[in-house]
């Protein structure tokens, strides 16, 4: 049986993945550009989303209004983000809308003009969205979370930047950067759905020249030596806890360790941390623990909102749930049932294209390589109980520890937290 994946390489070096899916007939296609906020020194930090918004703002062919309404009034979709390490453009149309979402994606990534008179006007809206992330404590909360664990490390820079530095961006600085970023060995182009493979190619070939790299790519991996606490007063309603730990890279073999340590952790309503802290101790009305994954690190980190008044007993109450993960109290019918919600959540998230091309686009970019859906479900199903528990004692050391606190509170919470409930 021939497999609906294909990969191939151009001679420029950019790299093609796809997947057909039978029955579908829609298309996504996503233009991945190996760069974000990681990649930016501290004057430019904030750089790489602003690019991807001016992507939108006029090329030589279409001006703003018309890239905005090219696929919308066909019922289609198009957008953008910026992570951490990585910028995403992509489309989703009709597979009789093909070429067109293609040609728009091509248009606005290859083409753009950066107008100087556009450029102003979108730092007013960087600058608003920015405010807009301050004005949400339970989003800016992971922002100073980042910076707290990562330390002096790029990685944990914001992804928007500061509204003083995106004012202080030249458009030429912009231009300097795609320049030196936005090139065929660090670009994939990832589509899922009702894809002709040969077609894709033949589209790549014609219309998505980017220029060659003259540098390489590097990448400084961060330390972590110890763990830090902060504290940020602000007078709000809630308090907003991030706690969390340097983990694993995307392409480490116990992946699906980590995975499933989360979901039995802190991933729905069934979690441990769920249950304990909001149903049982009804301390908070958001509790949830996550893994996120980087090129050569990771991180497992935790959240909650609580009362001020309430807030060490809450993170004593998690402190209590790690520790009792990392010292074997896990059980194997726990390990089982996050297997069934972990193979779960991600074949029902696949029947979509949209993330289907994403799962590609990232599989690409951290693996170079391609995972079946039916292997992943077998290194889960493979997972054993002693293979959570050993990365739960490897993640959860309390030298290691990162809380960042955000809310009325003093540093006077740190006393009465109760650290070495994870000393084991």
């Amino acid at each position: 049986m021939t497999s609906p994946y294909r990969r191939t390489v151009l001679g420029n070096g950019l790299r093609v993945v796809s997947e057909k899916m039978p029955n579908v007939k829609s298309v996504s296609v996503g233009i991945w550009v190996d760069v974000g906020s990681r990649q930016e020194s501290p004057r430019e930090n904030g750089i790489s989303h602003f690019i991807e918004h001016m992507c939108f703002k006029g090329t030589r062919r279409r001006n703003a209004k018309e890239i905005a309404q090219s696929l919308e009034t066909l019922g289609g979709t198009l957008n953008a983000f910026t992570s951490r390490e990585n910028t995403c453009f992509y489309a989703r149309v009709l597979d009789e809308h093909f070429e067109l979402g293609f040609d728009v994606l091509a248009d606005i990534t290859t083409q753009s003009l950066f107008d100087g008179g556009e450029f102003e006007k979108e730092k007013d809206v960087i600058c608003e969205e920015i405010k807009d992330v301050f004005d949400t404590p339970g989003d800016i909360v992971h922002d100073y979370f980042a910076a707290t664990l990562w330390n002096a490390h790029p990685l944990g820079q914001t992804i928007m930047g500061e509204a003083k530095g995106i004012r202080a961006l030249q458009r030429r600085d912009l231009l300097g950067f795609t320049r030196r970023h936005y090139t065929t060995d660090r670009i994939v182009l990832s589509a899922a759905g009702a894809v002709d493979h040969d077609r894709l190619v033949d589209l790549a070939r014609r219309k998505l020249v980017f220029p060659k790299s003259t540098t390489k790519k590097q990448l400084k991996a961060p330390s972590h030596r110890e763990g830090r606490k902060k504290i940020f007063r602000r007078k709000l309603s809630q308090t907003h806890v991030c706690i969390g730990f340097p983990s694993i890279q995307f392409a480490d073999p116990r992946k699906y360790h980590a995975l499933l340590l989360n979901t039995l952790l802190g991933a729905g309503m069934g979690s441990r941390l769920f249950q304990t802290v909001r149903e049982e101790r009804g301390l908070a009305y958001t509790v949830y623990s996550y893994q996120d994954f980087y090129h050569d690190t990771g991180v497992f980190g935790l959240y909650l909102g609580t009362d001020s008044n309430k807030t060490a007993e809450a993170v004593n109450l998690v402190l209590q749930e790690l520790a009792a993960v990392a010292d074997d109290s896990i059980t194997q019918e726990e390990v089982d049932r996050a297997k069934s919600q972990l193979k779960g959540s991600l074949i029902l998230s696949l029947e979509g294209s949209h993330n289907r091309m994403n799962r590609l686009g990232r599989l690409e970019l951290f693996q170079h390589t391609f995972v079946p859906l039916e292997q992943s479900a077998a290194q889960i199903n493979a997972v054993t109980l002693a293979d959570v528990r050993a990365i739960a004692g490897e993640i959860f050391r309390e030298k290691l520890l990162t809380m960042v606190v955000l809310g009325p509170v003093g540093n006077s919470l740190l006393k009465q937290i109760d650290w070495s409930i994870l000393q084991h």
